[in-house]
């Protein structure tokens, strides 16, 4: 299996971040325009707009944290538009070939894995009987 390109998910974290960053100026311009202004030239909504808008990002932030927990207790992830290395409920591959993670030695056999370990799978009450 080749190995996926991750620039459309970096491209994707920045999208986000711009977003959520333009939301911060927005919102401080909301509440810099609310503490400067005289009272009867700022709409009563643009304090509230304020605040909903600076408080986007940690909202984001809180979502994206309980996603992370119910995803991994449930087992699946969400895949939005090939962004992302897991589908939904499959788990990947830990092994597949490319992987980044996995180093291997002189024989190709990564021996710090429990998959490449050559013990015993039996339980020792069988094989001491043997």
């Amino acid at each position: 299996m080749p190995e996926a390109d991750p620039s459309p998910g970096r491209t994707f974290i920045w999208i986000i971040a711009c977003i959520l960053f333009t939301c911060v100026l927005a919102g401080g311009g909301c509440l810099v325009a609310y503490m400067l202004l005289p009272e009867s030239q700022v709409p009563s909504w643009t304090p509230h707009l304020g605040i909903t808008l600076i408080c986007l990002p940690w909202a984001f932030w809180l979502l994206t944290f309980l996603y992370r927990i119910f995803s991994r207790y449930c087992g699946c992830r969400i895949n939005i538009v090939g962004i992302g290395k897991e589908g939904l409920g499959d788990g990947g591959d830990a092994n597949a070939p490319g992987d980044a993670n996995v180093k291997a030695n002189n024989n190709g056999i990564d021996r710090t894995l429990s998959v490449a370990s050559h013990e015993s799978q039996m339980p020792l009450s069988k094989s001491m009987a043997s």
